[in-house]
């Protein structure tokens, strides 16, 4: 009996890694669910992801975020407020059935941001009030805000503060090449996003802040780490990099840096393409760091796995999508509803068992802004990898529960 027991404890975590194995071999077969809805196209997939985090948020997955991370309140708000956006705008007819949600949830979440609560990890005293990434993201989700309403139906009040906090952000990079985001604590794709909040100013309103921009990008150029790459972190006295390129913030800044300058965002993509997009037995991802370098996870990168950073990755995705490297985009999306178990009914969809609503966030701006057709792709050696992992397990669980056959010892011996 207790034999049987012990072999029993052996094989579940065996009968767990098999089953996991063959699940996700099956789930990277994916593409997106589209439904024509009242004559429009609609991604039914990045629709449950809005209203998964929709419900998590109305649960307090901000207040909880806060408390795993620095900025987990405001970064989880801004994309998801985002991701709304995006799906408004790339909606075939305005208004739709979703406008009213969307507009109000988009509003929800600038609401939270704009807030005592919102506001809270930072501090007001620095150069740049309230810091480079609270108000670069508060900025930016504000003017993808009013982008989005018609001109009749803005908010005269948010009108004047996007200007205002546009106007501080110009006085600031005139000071700085990056101001700071903390005391002593400086990044540049904290700044990237207030630097993309000047540009669509531009967009919106009179162009104003053209000759800044172009001035910041010149000055950027004369900081650039030795792959010629925007660096990871910089000294906030002197702006020389602290820290190189990491996939992570490259693959953020590089969504930002198209809409600010495309020639130059293009230069900054293939120098990242060649040095971070790779694939590891038969997965493709991007690196945390460089090829010619090695580093282990943290806050910033998510556990890094093989080289491979989960946030780069993600993150990634959207990238890839964005500089018309759809295959390598749909091998991580397949790739992210194959190891991100997801979890859906006929209303919401999470990742992770809906146990990290910051990766939901991240998941689901991503989707927004990408294509909703699924390049052909092809995980061949994947496969074989787990086709081999499948027979070592098979083995390891045959010998555990195989029959023994009956010992000769202390049978009835009769000499003839």
């Amino acid at each position: 009996m207790i034999n049987k027991f012990l072999r029993l404890l052996f094989a579940l975590p065996i009968i767990i890694v098999l089953v996991g194995v063959v699940t996700v071999n099956v789930r990277m077969d994916y593409s997106p669910h589209i439904e024509v809805v009242a004559g429009d196209t609609i991604n039914i997939d990045l629709l449950k992801e809005l209203r998964g985090l929709k419900h998590t948020l109305s649960n307090g997955a901000d207040v909880d975020m806060q408390k795993m991370y620095p900025e987990g309140h405001l970064f989880i708000n801004a994309l998801y407020g985002l991701a709304w956006c995006n799906f408004l705008q790339n909606a075939k007819s305005e208004p739709n059935i979703y406008t009213n949600e969307g507009h109000a949830e988009i509003q929800n979440a600038w609401n939270k941001i704009n807030s005592d609560t919102g506001r809270s990890p930072f501090s007001k005293e620095l150069p740049l009030e309230y810091g480079a990434f609270y108000t670069g993201w508060s900025t930016y989700l504000l003017g993808k805000k009013l982008s989005i309403e018609l001109a009749s139906d803005r908010d005269e009040k948010e009108v004047v503060l996007f200007k205002q906090q546009c106007e501080r952000i110009d006085s600031s990079i005139h000071e700085r090449i990056y101001p700071v985001s903390y005391y002593g604590a400086a990044w540049p794709g904290d700044v990237l996003v207030c630097i993309a909040s000047l540009s669509l100013h531009d967009k919106l309103f009179q162009v104003k802040y053209a000759p800044s921009i172009k001035q910041w990008l010149e000055n950027v150029k004369t900081k650039l780490d030795p792959h010629g790459l925007m660096p990871h972190a910089i000294d906030p006295l002197n702006d020389e990099p602290t820290e190189n390129a990491r996939g992570s913030s490259q693959s953020l800044m590089l969504i930002f840096l198209k809409d600010i300058d495309r020639e130059f965002a293009h230069e900054q993509f293939k120098i990242y393409k060649v040095n971070f997009l790779d694939s590891k037995l038969g997965i493709t991802g991007i690196r945390e760091y460089p090829k010619d370098d090695y580093g282990i996870g943290d806050i910033d990168s998510g556990p890094v796995i093989f080289q491979l950073g989960t946030a780069a990755t993600i993150v990634g995705m959207h990238t890839l999508d964005l500089y018309e490297e759809q295959k390598a985009a749909s091998e991580i999306r397949s790739m992210i509803e194959a190891f991100g178990f997801p979890f859906q009914n006929d209303e919401r969809k999470t990742y992770l068992f809906g146990l990290l609503p910051i990766a939901d966030a991240f998941i689901t701006w991503g989707h927004s802004n990408m294509s909703m057709k699924q390049d052909e792709v092809d995980f061949t050696v994947f496969h074989i990898y787990s086709l081999i992992l499948i027979i070592i397990l098979a083995v390891l669980l045959w010998f555990l529960f195989k029959s023994k056959k009956p010992s000769s010892e202390g049978s009835l011996h009769v000499p003839w």
